[in-house]
């Protein structure tokens, strides 16, 4: 009868609980008698062979199952059986049957003596991340501190919620789990390594917040990182900043005693070229799209010792290899357009260090001296999937404008989604403005709720005053459109949705954004949340760089003020990218962004969030 009591448990435990902890007498009914229950412990013996010789008799001990422990709970009362349950619970776990696992949990956080229930925190726990149960484990964190814990269980269990944030790629949550991790066992080389890894994926905002806290311990790891990104390319300061860092935290491990690729960072030698040639189209139809990388470069290049030479990328790839030679240059920025990015990336003779102002295709292989960087669309959709996968969105719908850039981030999207969700993402396209209002409606579906009140007017023989009534199960837009599309497409989202259901965020890339739209424009954009540059949003101690340029260039493109802005890192990566080849997590700070290296090579940029308030003030966010 056993058996039949448990299925039930299981398939009814998300509905509501039936299992009955306190009284023992039901679950003792169910279950078998003690002279009909199967042993608790089968050991199957291997028999002797029928030979001559001496067999060894072999006995194969097999672990308990869940099932095992809930027969064993069947037989005890009270406390015992709360045990065996709890025990119940850890061997569903264990054997990866989940939905199981969690439905004792359940019961038990309810009502189990208060001994079993702290007991029973950690297993919960893992099962509910084991499940992904997202909003079940920010529930769980905000219910239960780590005091709640057993002292034998903290550990095990910030190692396990450390583990899970930074598999949703929330680094300052992973942060302090991992600060916390190694109050307990400030020994761990692995939890070092981690926060170390954890650390290198804020922000700067976020990275400062961290050393401006009241916890030494978290203002000493983060100054220390904030040292490496400072003096990347100058041993001798490191090395100074680095003593007198050890000088002022001496409670903490010494740079010898850290992990080895915090020892290694401090010892990578960068490249320090001593002649830097710049490989830029100025005699094609993209000359000012050149002279803004140029100008960028330049700007970059200011107070710095090596000798810049700037060539036209049109030249032919061997007499190119001459010059280069005969200069004596010993790093490469350049070039710029696709077909000489592949002819040159593919040269097996071509051995000066390189970053190609472009991406990096498949045919291309893996060069420890070949880098690329490019103001890819692509990260953008990445990162916005990646911020809708930590507001646990389920529905999102992706809008955009039917062009190839906007098809290759809605692929990016997509891909980045089916990975995160299981599924592709709605996509709506529209292909000019008056293909618009239709695409919402059937975004929304409101021309369906219109249909049925004209249809339920006609049926009454009167006009009905009713609302169109939207989509209920849509929790964010992702809307791919230029500025002026944008500008009419938001405010009509808005007053599509209907009354009774709570406004739909939407979401943009920076192709929505133009720096110069009037504030009338910037009104329309209400609540807008979108990716962007930090060079287009002149945050922080770029403002008075920012102004500098303006008085330069007064009249420049937005296209040409982003490529100059490329150009300007581009030029002082060169001087990181041995230590970001190093350590992938370590970034730097850009006017394209915060760059980061992937293990191909390929420089990878996180933007920076902004929003249009209702005054239409633009301020930079974290959403």
């Amino acid at each position: 009868m056993f058996p039949s009591l448990y299925l039930c448990i299981v398939k009814s435990s998300k509905l509501k609980p039936l299992i009955l902890l306190g009284s023992a007498i039901a679950l003792a009914s169910c279950s078998s008698t003690p002279e009909q229950a199967a042993p608790v412990k089968r050991t199957p013996i291997v028999k002797p062979a029928p030979l001559a010789e001496e067999v060894e008799i072999v006995k194969i001990e097999k672990p308990l199952s869940g099932a095992d422990f809930i027969e064993q709970a069947g037989q005890q009362q009270g406390s015992e059986q709360q045990w065996q349950l709890l025990e119940a619970a850890k061997a569903h776990l264990q054997q990866g049957e989940i939905e199981q696992a969690l439905a004792i949990s359940r019961v038990l956080a309810q009502q189990a003596s208060p001994e079993v229930q702290q007991a029973n925190l950690l297993p919960f726990f893992q099962g509910l991340v084991a499940a992904d149960d997202h909003e079940d484990i920010e529930k769980f964190s905000s219910q239960y501190s780590l005091t709640s814990f057993r002292d034998e269980d903290k550990a095990t269990y910030l190692q396990s919620l450390a583990q899970y944030q930074s598999s949703r790629r929330e680094p300052d949550k992973a942060v302090k789990t991992y600060l916390q991790l190694l109050a307990l066992q400030p020994e761990q080389s692995s939890h070092q390594s981690a926060l170390w890894q954890q650390l290198g994926m804020l922000t700067p905002d976020q990275l400062e917040k961290v050393r401006q806290s009241s916890d030494p311990t978290a203002q000493a790891w983060a100054q220390l990182l904030q040292l490496h990104q400072q003096h990347l390319g100058n041993t001798p300061a490191l090395t100074q900043a680095i003593s007198d860092w050890q000088q002022q935290y001496p409670n903490l491990p010494s740079l010898q005693q850290l992990p080895a690729e915090i020892q290694q960072l401090s010892a990578v030698d960068a490249f320090s070229p001593k002649t830097i040639a710049v490989l830029l189209p100025f005699s094609s139809n993209f000359r000012q799209h050149a002279e803004a990388i140029q100008q960028g470069i330049l700007a970059a290049s200011a107070n710095q010792q090596a000798r810049l030479i700037f060539i036209d990328s049109q030249t032919d790839t061997a007499a190119l290899q001459q010059q280069l030679a005969a200069e004596q240059v010993d790093f490469v920025i350049g070039p710029l357009l696709r077909e000489q990015v592949d002819a040159i990336s593919q040269q097996a003779d071509w051995t000066i260090p390189t970053l190609f102002l472009n991406g990096k295709t498949d045919l291309v292989q893996q060069s420890a001296d070949k880098f690329y960087f490019s103001l890819s669309v692509e990260d953008e959709a990445h990162q916005m999937a990646m911020l809708f996968k930590q507001k646990n969105y389920k529905q999102p719908v992706l809008m955009a404008s039917r062009n190839p850039l906007s098809q290759r981030m809605a692929e990016q999207f997509g891909r980045d989604w089916k990975q995160i969700a299981g599924k592709e993402p709605e996509v709506y396209w529209f292909a000019d403005q008056a293909g618009m209002e239709s695409t919402i409606k059937q975004l929304l579906e409101t021309a369906s709720s219109e249909q049925r009140i004209r249809e339920i007017s006609q049926l009454a023989g009167e006009g009905v005053k009713a609302e169109p009534h939207s989509r209920q199960d849509i929790d964010a837009i992702y809307l791919l459109a230029d500025p002026s599309q944008t500008r009419l497409l938001k405010p009509y989202i808005d007053v599509s949705v209907a009354p009774t259901k709570t406004t739909v965020p939407v979401y943009a890339s920076s192709r929505s954004h133009q720096k110069s739209a009037e504030f009338t424009d910037r009104r329309d954009l209400q609540g807008l949340t979108f990716t962007e540059m930090p060079w287009m949003l002149s945050t922080g101690q770029q403002q008075e760089f920012r102004q500098q340029f303006e008085q330069l260039f007064p009249q420049q493109d937005e296209t040409l003020q982003r490529l100059f802005a490329m150009g300007y890192d581009s030029y002082h990566l060169i001087f990181r990218l041995k230590q970001q080849q190093q350590f992938p997590a370590l970034r730097y700070q850009g006017l394209t962004g915060n760059l980061a290296l992937s293990t191909g090579g390929q420089v990878q940029r996180q933007l920076t969030w902004g929003k249009y308030s209702k005054d239409g003030l633009l301020t930079p966010r974290t959403p």
